[in-house]
């Protein structure tokens, strides 16, 4: 008899009903032809939108526009979304592959850097602050369902491609994998993945049984929602999702705060620090009805402010000058009305729910929007972040729960989650933006008009490290690096790359020595149409390099420019790559004599008697160059030229390094010259000078190349005529810590910076103190602000530090192998972060 009534209870078990969620989702058919889906209520379609960069009030405009052209009623919902997640491991590994062409060293600094970020993408940089930095991307999503006929919603996803399209955004149609996809991403968040993945859709089966995990549980409390399931690998993970609506209507805010929401600039402790989903929901009311009914409400407040009842209803006022504008607005085509749902989802666990709650309402706070808990309705505010949830009922729930709110169409086009940070994928110097944007900094693919540089960074900004940890980078991606050094920085760097370290008692510039190599060389076109001659290219800023030389304090006339240029030329034809200095001069004597004893021009063969071979500065200026256009990193160490030369010799290397990046293959390789400390090396003041700057500069654009310019304070670019050519010759300008000299500066060029950059770059702090180094990135019209993160090993590779460099240059003077001086220094230096590093990166104590 128990045996019976287990059978009995066991069969009664197996066939209770169960309410599983996937059945009460809309999802159907897709319609192939039309792109359409067709859904328990109504059909659908959908986008993959670009994020945008920014905003402004034209735009805004637009956006408003858009919104009062849509088809209104409650027959249409119109659905946007923007994510940040983590999902950047692809992107990291893309980057490696890239930074690992040269294997050896720079593979090795490669794999660290891409282990150091896959951690930091889910558990944050290290830094000696107490903010969460981690690395994310965003995507964006448009979804519209209707209850109308199918031409009507055709219509409208025509109108809505045209229109998003013109406005700048890119579209990419929704397919029932994407819809598979996103809403698995939602209800099965996995806080494991660190990649997009893909999902599989079986045509012959309904949607809604193919976007949950089978074992999908859902545990909904009070103030969030548990869930647990199988992820793809098999593995039980679980995920708390927390629900935030709005406290109030925003009604001023603006679309261009948006990003200061998620990651504020001003005030950086304030972020959302996990996995989160903007979505705001809006249907676009009938005008006709709602102006009758606004009329007849003005009507009844002027009534009411007419009788004596006005004195118990202080407001009435107010509220009908509000109405008034609105009929005004409406009337003139401004604005028209609409009613709106948004809410903000957090994908969190149990142990961080309360900390990633507070920041998220903090942090939208300090941005103008102000959240709250959704209380009691956990369930129903996640099933609204679904594509066409609202169609299938859940508008008429959220407006019974008083969670609609009736807005003008201008406050939902400044609530549209569709802007966050310029991205960077194209691979190079990683250096995610302050609002944690997944950014890879590359100076020969980043929009730029040229691929200048004017860099700047006070004492303690970290600049030295930054310099080097871009030339590594473009080094390791198979470029091509020549650096003037002033202080021995790049000497480490220089020899752990296999390069060539070149110091003032053995260097030799002549400048004719593989002139004939680039003569061989055919003409071509550049990228702006125009044709190029390298021969001629070349000749000018020879020509140049001996106007500095023979006329260093004043400038030169254009005769005697056009005749000098033609005795080199003469003295080029004639002795081709032997061609000395002194060759050059006796042309010039022998013109003089030619145009009857032009003191002018022996004036100038005179003023080259100390570059003649056996002049003082002979060797320097008449010997084979020693720049090899086969080595692939080269340094060349200013200190010890003395000083009444240095600038003929910065002038000859640079136009000798412009000479190496054209004959350095391939103007798609990346070509850079480093100039560091450059105020100090470019002292005087000259036109000639700044004129051979301007030439040098368009040349080495011509050819593939960038110069960086390194000073030490933004207002050293303006101290000498030559600084301030190279600054006005340099598309992207990289603004670090500041020194004492900004405000003065800022004093002084009120309209270089913006109000808005002076308040962020007056927040960075020193490196050593922050823990990374904070970056303003300006390439061409557009600026972002950045953070330069390094590990451990990274940083005692590239360190600077008097100490360490002290150290590491004793073992190497006592026969210690390079890469062993550099190991044994980040060990003494570095051994507890190292180990700390080791053991939460791998899992294991430093070796």
């Amino acid at each position: 008899m128990g045996v019976s009534k287990d059978l009995k209870g066991f069969y009664q078990e197996a066939k209770r009903e169960y309410n599983h969620l996937h059945s009460e989702l809309p999802y159907r058919t897709f319609d192939a032809q039309h792109s359409l889906f067709h859904n328990k209520k109504g059909v659908g379609f959908g986008f993959k939108l670009s994020v945008l960069t920014g905003a402004n009030d034209d735009m805004v405009e637009a956006f408003n526009r858009l919104i009062m052209d849509l088809p209104p009623g409650h027959k249409w919902d119109y659905h946007f979304s923007m994510m940040g997640h983590n999902h950047v491991s692809h992107l990291i590994e893309q980057n490696t592959a890239l930074k690992s062409a040269r294997a050896g060293i720079c593979s090795e600094l490669a794999k660290q850097e891409a282990d150091y970020a896959n951690f930091a993408a889910h558990h944050g940089f290290f830094h000696r602050q107490k903010h969460y930095f981690d690395i994310k991307d965003y995507s964006a999503w448009l979804f519209v369902s209707s209850t109308d006929d199918v031409d009507s919603v055709l219509d409208c996803k025509e109108a809505l491609t045209t229109t998003l399209s013109q406005i700048g955004l890119e579209l990419t149609p929704l397919t029932p994998e994407g819809l598979i996809n996103y809403v698995e991403g939602i209800l099965n968040f996995d806080p494991t993945q660190t990649a997009p993945r893909g999902s599989d859709y079986a045509p012959e089966a309904l949607i809604y049984k193919q976007v949950l995990s089978p074992d999908t549980e859902f545990l909904t409390r009070r103030h969030y929602t548990d869930v647990r399931f199988s992820n793809r690998q098999h593995q039980t993970v679980t995920s708390r999702i927390i629900s935030l609506g709005l406290r109030s209507t925003p009604r001023t805010f603006r679309l261009y705060a948006l990003p200061d929401c998620f990651a504020s600039l001003k005030s950086v402790a304030k972020n959302v620090q996990c996995p989160h989903l903007m979505t705001l929901n809006f249907r676009h009311q009938e005008s006709g009805s709602f102006a009758t009914k606004n009329g007849g409400r003005i009507g009844e407040l002027e009534k009411t402010l007419k009788s004596p009842m006005a004195f118990f209803f202080p407001q009435a006022k107010k509220e009908q000058s509000e109405r008034e504008q609105i009929r005004d607005e409406m009337s003139d085509g401004i604005n028209s009305m609409a009613y709106m749902h948004l809410t903000l989802t957090l994908f969190t666990n149990k142990k961080s729910e309360r900390l990633h709650r507070t920041t998220a309402i903090n942090a939208f706070r300090s941005g103008g929007i102000d959240l709250q808990t959704v209380s009691m309705l956990q369930s129903q505010a996640l099933m609204t972040t679904l594509p066409f949830m609202m169609t299938d009922g859940f508008w008429a729930d959220c407006d019974r729960a008083g969670r609609i709110q009736t807005v003008k169409t201008g406050n939902v086009a400044n609530l549209l989650p569709l802007v966050m940070d310029v991205k960077n994928f194209s691979g190079g110097m990683m250096l995610p933006t302050m609002r944690q944007q997944a950014f890879w900094f590359n100076p020969f693919n980043c929009g730029s008009d040229n691929y200048n540089i004017a860099l700047t960074g006070g004492s303690g900004a970290g600049k030295s490290f930054f310099v080097q940890k871009l030339a590594e980078t473009l080094f390791a991606m198979n470029g091509k690096i020549w650096a003037l050094d002033k202080g021995k920085s790049f000497k480490k760097l220089t020899l752990m790359l296999g390069g060539r370290y070149m110091t003032a008692e053995k260097i030799y510039l002549n400048p004719f020595t593989h002139l004939e190599r680039i003569a061989m060389g055919d003409d071509y076109t550049d990228e702006k149409g125009e044709q190029v001659n390298p021969l001629k290219e070349t000749l000018h800023t020879i020509t140049g390099l001996f106007a500095t030389m023979a006329c260093p304090t004043h400038e030169m006339g254009d005769f005697e420019k056009s005749v000098l240029g033609d005795c080199i030329i003469a003295a080029w034809q004639a002795h081709k790559s032997e061609t000395l200095v002194d060759h050059v001069q006796e042309a010039l004597f022998a013109a003089a004599e030619k145009q009857g004893g032009d003191r002018r021009l022996s004036d100038i063969a005179m003023q080259l008697n100390k570059y003649r071979s056996e002049g003082i500065y002979g060797d320097t200026f008449n010997k084979p160059s020693m720049l090899d256009p086969n080595v692939h990193f080269t340094t060349i160490e200013l200190d010890g030229f003395p000083s009444d030369i240095m600038r003929p010799v910065i002038f000859a290397l640079m136009s000798s390094i412009t000479q190496q990046m054209y004959l350095s293959g391939s103007r798609s390789t990346p070509k850079m010259c480093i100039i560091e400390e450059a105020w100090s090396l470019m002292a005087g003041s000259n036109a000639q000078a700044q004129e051979f700057i301007n030439t040098g500069y368009r040349t080495a654009r011509k050819f593939g190349g960038s110069f960086c310019t390194v000073t030490q304070g933004i207002e050293d670019f303006y101290s000498t005529p030559e600084a301030l050519a190279a600054f006005n010759n340099s598309d992207i300008h990289i603004t670090l810590r500041q020194g004492s000299g900004l405000a003065k500066f800022i004093k002084d060029n009120p309209s270089h910076f913006s109000p808005y950059e002076q308040f962020v770059i007056k927040s960075f702090e020193k490196s050593s103190i922050a823990g990374y180094s904070s970056v303003m990135l300006k390439t061409g019209d557009v600026t972002t602000f950045h953070r330069l993160f390094a590990d451990p090993f990274t940083r005692a590779c590239l360190s600077t530090e008097p100490h360490e460099f002290e150290y590491c240059e004793t073992l190497m003077n006592q026969g210690v192998p390079l890469m062993d001086a550099v190991n044994q220094t980040a060990e003494h230096f570095y051994g507890p972060e190292i180990e700390i590093f080791n053991t939460l990166i791998y899992g294991k104590e430093a070796k």
